[in-house]
């Protein structure tokens, strides 16, 4: 039982409205249904560390798209752990969050299965790559950004060298396009009332863009990972605690990549035991309270690999899948609302000060 005193502190930047996907909503949601004390915090006041101290438990879905939260997000929240208070995101599940490379190391040094994975950072070292023939077609991301915009296919070595000469000098900027994401919606749009809560979302995307745009140019690297032959989806596969979901994605048309169209599927058959077992031992490798992971399936070999992962994902398309598994790969048909049993597990695990 948690004394009536214990008190969450929840975070909601006020410098800019909030978006109907951040997790701040479902906390609140959790406290009330729950009768527990929670309070709102603005992260960025003057008297941010002070305001934290009488706070026993701390949440903040901070996003990747926002240049102030990217910035300063984790130096508060790890603060906050340093004076004893509970966070969520922990330093495990965020010090590399919306940092490509930074995961694919943190992958490598569990072994857990990714694909071949190179990161240069010097021009010669690209060149050497492609004299020793590698195998097209390669993936060239950005460290930062979703939705798949950031992320192109080379299929040659003359599109390497452009992609490299670019990156060595002037780069690319990582915020998504406003007409990349527009085609992306209208391809994957398949019903009146999905483009007309797309629709309504518009002033949310913008306000997105005008953020994002406030990053810097990402250059001096160039990361590539080899190209997984698929059948046309990958998997969001989210473990949190002892349960695990998932959200399928159809590939857009005419498209490789499936993060951020919205064609979504639930069918079970897809999720796999290794899949299962996979995501949840690198859960426990690693220390996450929660992780998304995104699966492609060699259609080839049928191996299962690691291309990204993230913290946090649209929580609502996972609750709408509607079940979830255990780590002994059982059904259960309940939903999984992230945000929901994040909250509850820390408070089950977790005494007040």
């Amino acid at each position: 039982m948690i004394k009536s005193s214990f008190k969450i502190g929840i975070f909601i930047n006020s410098n800019t409205k909030e978006h109907s996907t951040n997790w701040s909503f479902p906390w609140i949601e959790y406290c009330k249904q729950n009768n527990l004390s929670y309070q709102l915090i603005e992260p960025f006041s003057q008297d941010i560390i002070q305001s934290m101290k009488t706070i026993d438990l701390l949440l903040w879905h901070f996003s990747g798209y926002n240049f102030q939260e990217m910035l300063f997000a984790r130096s508060i929240i790890y603060t906050a752990k340093r004076i004893n208070i509970k966070v969520f995101p922990d330093f495990n599940d965020a010090w590399h969050f919306d940092d490509k490379i930074a995961e694919t190391y943190l992958l490598q040094g569990v072994s857990a299965p990714i694909p071949k994975s190179y990161m240069f950072f010097h021009p010669r070292n690209v060149l050497e790559f492609i004299d020793a023939n590698p195998k097209y077609p390669l993936v060239a991301k950005l460290r930062n950004g979703s939705g798949s915009h950031n992320v192109k296919k080379i299929d040659n070595s003359n599109q390497l060298v452009t992609y490299s000469n670019q990156m060595f000098s002037k780069g690319f900027s990582s915020s998504p396009k406003l007409t990349y994401k527009s085609v992306s919606n209208i391809r994957s749009t398949t019903s009146w009332n999905s483009f007309v809560k797309r629709f309504k979302r518009i002033p949310e995307f913008l306000q997105t863009l005008k953020s994002s745009k406030l990053f810097p140019n990402e250059k001096q690297y160039v990361f590539l990972q080899e190209f997984i032959p698929n059948d046309g989806y990958d998997l969001k596969v989210v473990v949190v605690g002892n349960k695990l979901s998932f959200i399928g994605r159809h590939i857009r048309k005419g498209d490789f990549r499936a993060s951020g169209g919205g064609s979504l599927f639930y069918d079970t058959s897809f999720i796999t035991k290794n899949v299962i077992d996979i995501a949840f031992k690198t859960s426990n490798d690693l220390g996450f309270k929660c992780m998304g992971y995104d699966f492609v399936i060699n259609n080839e070999t049928g191996e299962a690999k690691i291309v990204e992962i993230s913290y946090g994902f649209s929580h609502q398309a996972l609750v709408n899948a509607g079940f979830y598994f255990n780590r002994e790969g059982e059904l259960f048909f309940e939903p999984l609302n992230a945000p929901y049993e994040i909250l509850a597990n820390l408070l089950h695990h977790e005494k007040p000060k």
